[in-house]
């Protein structure tokens, strides 16, 4: 046994590794490839007897997951673009479910309407993080990611609530007035817990100090909000993001920014170790739930598979291409520039595969439905789960790099430029900063003179990166925008004659401030605010430790 584990842990590792190597090569979907690596090394003696817990995925991937995410999303974008949102998040899970169960009825009658819905939402989100993935690296319009990360924050809890509803009809009667109430307290009971938790830890924010001790309170406050929840049958999905979404707009800047360096790279390794886990131990799943279907006909097997399939693509074509532009005809306040045009929806439409999530939920099915008889057909509702992933997973990311292309969806010139403004901006301020500590004080501090050669040759480059971009007639993707060499602020290594440490912290501050008021006016978004925060953490993380 001992042997067998240690076998288990190195092919994860391997396959983790040689993901990345492959997908970087080729350039394929980071998901895609990990899903047919674990396939692959599921062949391997004691690999296969791996098996999938739900309870894993639920409890220990899925929190930290959709923590991270809630984290660092914008919940200003998400407001801007609110009707697409919770269309899809609410409405198309809904209707997605629906529409697969029904599919599923028509070849296999047996099964009955609560365990196919059951199914239905269990195949109903898609897994954002695969075709995210892609859209980031490659570039595309900004409102695309948006929704399609906003979408995802949403639909497993949407999913997982209508999934318990469904498997508690299976072989009991249930009354509207029930079901009403249960998802009642499933979003309300989810939504006001993570709001607790967030609050209460924001709280102790203030009093944690030393980065482990940081770092350990925010790896457990997903657990926090989702097993609470879960044990008092809310929405431990809508918990998570409640907390998260809280702290991430009301607790980052209570931590000191060497203790928030650190910790928002551990949460990014973390977050990309989970997501490669998870697919690895997807791929390992794959032969075995094949295997186990044998009994089956294999013409039936394959009409409900195709039928499935299709139906959870088509669904969310159809929907994303035909609702949002009834939702411009709701009196709800929105962005106009938050309208997505035909080839936006049609790649959102597109992004749809689903994850690891579809398959953990697949697998909780229980054994015997209410009343101790067996639950109908759970080995095939496993089964199409698996194929339906596997279609869309790497049917639908492996071919999106060249429907953006087609389509031509890149970033417009304000976001492609949109990280060179800030900079720009930040540098601004630092300037007049400078310039009224000058005029405070007579004669000026040691050191001023050579910060603002400093600044002013920063922004001059600056100044120019923007006007090169603005004269090129192709970019490539949001890279110079939000990457650019042209970092805000001062000289980042060198001391200097004189030692000007408190003055360039309070030159620090000032560009966090400006950052700050950028991204509350809308000028900016979080992920290009967050990203230059993080290089001003490391600038004072470093001059700290040098004074």
């Amino acid at each position: 046994m001992p042997t067998q584990v240690l076998l288990v842990v190195v092919v994860l590792a391997a396959g983790v590794v040689l993901g990345r190597l492959v997908s970087r090569r080729t350039g394929l979907p980071d998901a895609a490839v990990y899903v047919l690596l674990g396939v692959a090394a599921a062949f391997i003696p004691g690999v296969a007897e791996v098996r999938l817990s739900p309870d894993l995925v639920l409890l220990l991937f899925l929190p930290p997951l959709i923590y991270y995410a809630a984290f660092f999303s914008d919940p200003r974008e998400t407001a801007n673009h609110l009707v697409p949102v919770v269309g899809q998040a609410v409405g198309l899970v809904v209707v997605t479910a629906v529409a697969v169960g029904g599919t599923l009825l028509l070849v296999f009658p047996d099964v009955g309407w609560a365990a196919a819905i059951a199914f239905g939402a269990a195949v109903a989100p898609p897994d954002p993080v695969a075709a995210g993935s892609v859209l980031q690296r490659l570039g595309a319009p900004r409102r695309l990611v948006t929704v399609l990360e906003s979408e995802g924050l949403v639909n497993d809890g949407v999913a997982l609530t209508l999934f318990a509803v469904a498997i508690g009809a299976v072989g009991a009667s249930t009354s509207a007035g029930e079901i009403g109430l249960k998802l009642l307290i499933e979003v309300g009971g989810g939504i006001a817990l993570g709001l607790v938790v967030g609050i209460v830890s924001a709280a102790l924010r203030r009093y944690v100090r030393d980065t482990a001790s940081h770092v350990l309170l925010s790896l457990v406050t997903p657990y926090l909000a989702f097993v609470p929840a879960q044990e008092l049958h809310a929405s431990g999905v809508l918990a998570t993001v409640t907390a998260a979404v809280w702290l991430g707009v009301r607790g980052r800047g209570l931590v000191e920014p060497t203790v928030r360096l650190h910790s928002e790279t551990f949460w990014s390794v973390l977050n990309t170790l989970l997501v490669a886990l998870l697919f690895v131990l997807l791929g390992i799943q794959v032969p075995t739930v094949f295997r186990e279907i044998g009994a089956y006909p294999w013409q039936a097997l394959l009409l409900a598979a195709l039928a499935v399939s299709v139906a959870a693509i088509v669904v969310r074509l159809a929907w994303v291409m035909a609702v949002p532009p009834l939702g411009q005809l709701l009196p709800i306040r929105q962005d106009p520039a938050s309208h997505m045009p035909w080839r936006e929806r049609l790649a959102l439409g597109w992004c749809g595969p689903r994850g690891a999530v579809s398959l953990a939920v697949a697998l909780s099915i229980p054994l015997t439905a209410v009343g101790g008889a067996p639950f109908p057909r759970r080995d095939l509702l496993l089964f199409l789960t698996v194929v339906v992933v596997l279609v869309t997973l790497v049917g639908q990311t492996v071919p999106l790099p060249w429907l953006l292309r087609v389509l031509r969806l890149r970033p417009d010139e304000r976001e492609r430029t949109e990280g060179l403004r800030a900079r720009r901006a930040a540098v601004d301020a630092a300037l007049r900063e400078l310039d009224e500590v000058a005029e405070q004080d007579e004669p000026g501090p040691a050191g001023v003179e050579e910060l603002r050669q400093v600044l002013e040759l920063r922004r001059d480059h600056l100044r120019d990166q923007l006007e090169a971009s603005r004269r090129a007639h192709q970019g490539d993707g949001d890279g110079a925008g939000r990457n650019g060499d042209g970092r805000a602020g001062h000289d980042r290594n060198a001391e200097g004659p004189t030692d000007t440490s408190a003055l360039r912290l309070r030159l620090l501050k000032v560009e966090r401030e400006t950052l700050r008021r950028l991204q509350s006016r809308g000028e900016i978004s979080r992920p290009t605010m967050v990203a230059i925060s993080q290089e001003l953490d490391l600038d004072e993380t470093q001059l700290r430790r040098r004074s």
